[in-house]
């Protein structure tokens, strides 16, 4: 009877333990999802992205939340596309992007570090355009903090500043406030 006992309550032991594992894995996969869901984004309705045969389909399923940033094929593909020349995808992958962003951990770090640099060195006035959209969350610490990584030094800080300066002054100049308290956060999170 003793030894049922042992046995019974073994079992229950390790059923109860896995349960918990399985949960906790469940709900940090679920944290890592895509929760923001926007009706439009950058004046176009989200189904004229959801339906844009552009658009690769793993990027679609995370945006509906049905896949999970640690799915590293949808990250490094979204990482891939974010720089596109295609003016038409461009903003939903930006969105994704600005998702993955936010969602990102220690390890995917450096990929997206660097990432956040070579967007806002391309596209300037369309990163700080995104301020303006409001249903648009910019994590503008990550961002600031990324960059920051990815250039490491003030000499590197200079050449940025330098690029960014240049695209803003030719093409966007009423974001100059937005640029000005960015660069300083950047600043602040040089390694060096």
């Amino acid at each position: 009877m003793r030894n049922v006992l042992v046995v019974t309550f073994v079992f229950l032991s390790s059923t109860l333990l896995s349960q918990t594992v399985t949960t906790n894995d469940q709900s940090k996969q679920n944290d890592s999802r895509n929760r923001n869901r926007i009706s439009i984004l950058n004046g176009r309705s989200i189904s004229f992205y959801l339906n844009h045969t552009q658009i690769d389909p793993r990027s679609k399923l995370f945006f509906k939340g049905e896949l999970s940033v640690s799915n590293y094929a949808i990250t490094y593909g979204v990482l891939d596309s974010v720089l596109t020349k295609n003016e038409e995808t461009r903003p939903f992958y930006f969105f994704i992007f600005n998702q993955i962003v936010d969602l990102s951990d220690e390890e995917m770090r450096d990929f997206v570090s660097n990432r956040c640099l070579e967007f806002v060195e391309k596209y300037p006035c369309e990163y700080f355009a995104t301020f303006n959209e409001q249903d648009i969350d910019i994590n503008v610490v990550k961002w600031t903090t990324y960059i920051g990584q990815a250039l490491k030094d003030k000499s590197h800080y200079a050449d940025f500043r330098s690029v960014v300066d240049y695209k803003i002054n030719g093409t966007c100049s009423g974001i100059q406030d937005l640029w000005k308290s960015f660069k300083a956060e950047v600043r602040m999170c040089l390694v060096q």
